[in-house]
């Protein structure tokens, strides 16, 4: 077993893990820091083509409520598709001719939107949240809006008859006065009247309806309960995936060279004794590869000193699964034919570990995938842990069947295989002694 503890190549894939786990570590999550509050920087632009009392309400209601710092507003839909094409904006809400036509005659109106359908996962979510908000935000202008109208042509007939005979008779007494008994033109003086009363009355009538109208203008109130850590950004998030990848593609790469090594070196130290060397090499570097992430994700996201334990453990035990997976399907495989099917399972994984679909979301295999295999449990175990939810013995429990499986599974490898007592091929790729 000396042996194997002297020869380098048995600790280099210690260092290559380490490596790979820090990369995804420190290029990838620092991207997150200022999500989701960069989503609010999204240019939103409003095309109203038609321009009439109605509309231009809604535009000024949707410029000052959507939570965006860079709306603006447009007549050019031609011009503003140009500008989604050219992700110079990130949606367009439009506003077609005829709109305030079909709100007071009192048919459904058309809101429409443009978007870019080429777009990152986050934007297209941001998308069809702002698409519902302003659909929310208009229903909302247009009910009131609705109701005012309704209540102006209720209103408007006995308050315009009542100031028509107001007016009529002040303007009947001035007109016979200053006409010394001769006959007056009623008909004209009627016109007059109603030339000065109508637009007074107007304004009087929706005012009243507006003031009619306010009680039924409600929005409802609600609250969220937001269960575990409310986190600053998407670093949080986002760390969970990021760290298991990094573990998982490091590991992997660590355990077909360390099988290789076993390979090479078994032929002077014994294959039993090379395998045990292996598996005590594998139990260091994964403890080793978990602490300097936890400890390197500890630079970047803040968490107490309990959340960083419960990361450690977990993370080792992730790591020492992965480890006996990775390792298990080497021996089964050669060493680096391995590759052939493991890179496949770890892409296989990056979709069913949970970090972009939930579970209930994949289809049967990504669903098969995160049930069996090491990613999925390390990712929400690491969601819950962060969050201080717990909640994690299921996916422990998980981890020890793969632990198990991958150890037998190794076991069986070396027991049927590598009965050959001359080094040549893959084995002789690395030395026995170095």
């Amino acid at each position: 077993m000396t042996k194997w503890f002297t020869n380098k190549f048995s600790w280099l894939g210690l260092l290559i893990a380490s490596f790979i786990s820090l990369s995804f570590l420190f290029c990838a999550l620092p991207a997150f820091k200022q999500m989701p509050t960069n989503a609010k920087n999204l240019p939103v632009v409003i095309v109203n083509q038609d321009n009439q009392q109605i509309s231009n309400k809604v535009t000024t209601g949707l410029k000052d409520n959507l939570p965006f710092k860079h709306v603006t507003t447009s007549t050019d839909l031609a011009g503003t598709k140009q500008r989604i094409k050219d992700r110079k904006a990130s949606l367009a809400v439009v506003i077609p001719a005829g709109f305030n036509k079909d709100v007071r005659a009192g048919k459904q109106p058309t809101l429409n939107f443009v978007v870019n359908n080429a777009n990152s996962m986050l934007q297209t979510n941001v998308n069809q949240s702002l698409i519902s908000r302003v659909q929310s935000t208009v229903n909302a202008q247009l009910t009131h809006q609705s109701l005012v109208g309704m209540y102006a042509k209720q209103l408007a007939p006995k308050m315009m008859k009542t100031a028509m005979q107001a007016g009529m008779k002040t303007a009947m007494q001035k007109a016979m006065a200053a006409s010394k008994g001769q006959a007056v033109n009623q008909k004209q003086i009627q016109r007059q009247v109603q030339a000065q009363v109508q637009p007074k009355v107007q304004k009087q009538i929706m005012a009243q309806a507006t003031k009619m109208a306010a009680p039924f203008n409600l929005t409802a109130k609600s609250t969220t309960n937001m269960m575990g850590t409310k986190q600053p950004n998407m670093q949080h998030q986002m760390a969970p995936m990021f760290t298991s990848m990094g573990q998982y593609l490091g590991l992997m790469i660590a355990s077909i060279i360390m099988t290789m090594t076993f390979m090479s070196v078994r032929f002077i130290a014994g294959k039993w004794r090379t395998f045990a060397g292996l598996q005590i090499t594998g139990l260091i570097t994964t403890f080793v590869v978990a602490l300097i992430t936890v400890g390197a994700l500890r630079s970047l996201v803040s968490f107490d000193g309990s959340i960083f334990n419960g990361l450690l453990w977990h993370s080792y035990l992730y790591d020492f699964a992965v480890f006996e997976f990775t390792s298990g399907l080497a021996l089964l495989c050669g060493g680096l034919p391995s590759f052939l099917l493991q890179l496949p399972l770890f892409v296989l994984q990056i979709l069913g570990g949970g970090g972009t679909l939930p579970r209930d979301a994949m289809s049967g295999v990504y669903k098969f995938i995160s049930q069996t295999t090491p990613m999925y449990q390390n990712i929400y175990s690491d969601f819950n842990i962060m969050a201080g939810l717990g909640n994690t013995g299921a996916f422990e429990q998980t981890l020890w069947w793969i632990i198990l499986g991958g150890l037998v599974l190794g076991g069986l490898a070396v027991w049927i295989g590598y009965r050959s007592k001359e080094r040549r091929g893959l084995a002789a790729v690395i030395p026995a002694v170095f």
